[in-house]
């Protein structure tokens, strides 16, 4: 039995591990304006991932000892009541985690993104670009700065 003792261990070391991934998530959201802190907290990311790592790892092997060889859906349908009401809400849990810490990570990345294109185009308009955002006269020769175009 100590080996499944070790096993749920795993599986709530390894949820509470996922809250608190969470939990960066979430707040790199709010300051997803604020550079310094964004990175601040993916280094603090970082060294979560790192340690779940480690336990996923120990979830596995602790797995492949229980398991038999068999699939998650196969070994949970073979094991007793009292065991399956004991891991299935912890999987359950940890599935559930998953999920929403790569939608928070999905939006971040392209809150991100949006972040770095007005960057960019708030740049360009301070520093002036040189080509014309429309097309050119013939031989190159561009009259004025105006970004319209006025030839009828």
């Amino acid at each position: 039995m100590a080996v499944w003792d070790d096993f749920i261990a795993v599986l709530e070391a390894e949820n509470q591990l996922l809250r608190e991934l969470v939990e960066l998530s979430a707040a790199k959201q709010g300051l997803i304006n604020d550079a310094q802190e964004v990175s601040r907290l993916a280094g603090e990311e970082q060294t979560w991932l790192a340690r779940l790592e480690e336990v996923d790892q120990e979830r596995a092997a602790l797995f492949d000892v229980l398991s038999g060889g068999k699939g998650l859906e196969e070994w949970l349908a073979s094991l007793e009541d009292e065991l399956q009401e004991t891991v299935s809400p912890l999987l359950l849990e940890l599935t559930n985690h998953l999920g929403r810490l790569q939608s928070l990570n999905d939006l971040n990345q392209e809150l991100l993104t949006q972040s770095l294109s007005y960057v960019q185009f708030s740049l360009n308009l301070l520093l002036g670009d040189d080509t014309s955002p429309t097309y050119t006269r013939p031989k190159g020769s561009v009259a004025g700065r105006s970004i319209f175009d006025r030839k009828v």
